[in-house]
């Protein structure tokens, strides 16, 4: 059984390189890790994992590259993923370390293991449903990968989760923590037309309730005009 992990990545020249370096080395080494760089126009989150997933695999985790979860917890997610052939996340909560615990990690104040100051805990399910997902080549294939639609930042991650829903049944948590780095938030993440077009089509997600609402809203060539409603992040 291979197992790899995709992470959806555009280097910044800045903060997110150095973390993503320190993360390579700290937590993924000895891991097979395919990263998805998208780099033209605004980021698209969707294309990189798909084109990161574009090989032979039988699970994968779908990782960001400023967060990690203990090693326990990776493991038993990629189990349960396997067994179950549902998606799966490696955790149940979400810890968002502030500046000087990021700070103290990346210059080796700190190990990952030690006690960190945070900004702020996500707990709502639609806060949590991103960062560190196990799924199987299967499932993946079922549900087509990841809607590049969603072009920028914004609501990718629910419809995938929502589309494992109805296909794959209830998504699996683990009990544990995944921990999110600091940076400096993307000053295009909640603005622009991009993110506007990815909540109509968020909305579109929600309204489906069947395989077959949900094969019709994948087949659209694009989202619509609605009402929306702002995916939790």
């Amino acid at each position: 059984m291979r197992t790899v992990v995709l992470v959806p990545y555009r280097p910044d020249g800045g903060p997110r390189d150095r973390i993503w370096a320190y993360l390579k080395q700290h937590v993924w080494q000895g891991k097979t890790v395919l990263v998805g760089e998208h780099r033209d126009g605004p980021f698209n989150r969707a294309k990189a994992l798909n084109e990161a997933a574009d090989c032979d695999w039988d699970v994968a985790v779908i990782a960001d590259a400023d967060t990690w979860v203990p090693a326990r917890q990776f493991d038993q997610a990629v189990y349960t993923a396997r067994v179950t052939g549902k998606l799966v996340a490696a955790f149940n909560a979400v810890v968002e370390l502030d500046k000087p615990a990021t700070t103290a990690i990346l210059t080796g104040r700190h190990t990952l293991t030690d006690s960190h100051t945070c900004e702020r805990i996500r707990l709502r399910d639609t806060e949590t449903q991103s960062c560190m997902l196990a799924v199987t080549r299967q499932l993946w294939d079922c549900i087509g990968g990841f809607d590049e639609r969603f072009c920028g930042w914004g609501a990718e991650d629910q419809a995938f989760w929502h589309a494992a829903t109805l296909l794959g049944g209830e998504p699996g948590r683990i009990n544990g923590n995944a921990y999110h780095l600091w940076h400096p938030p993307s000053r295009q993440k909640f603005r622009g037309p991009e993110y506007r077009r990815n909540l109509q089509l968020w909305h579109r997600y929600q309204q489906s309730r069947t395989e077959q609402e949900l094969r019709c809203l994948q087949s659209a060539s694009s989202p619509t005009p609605a009402g929306t409603s702002r995916p939790g992040h």
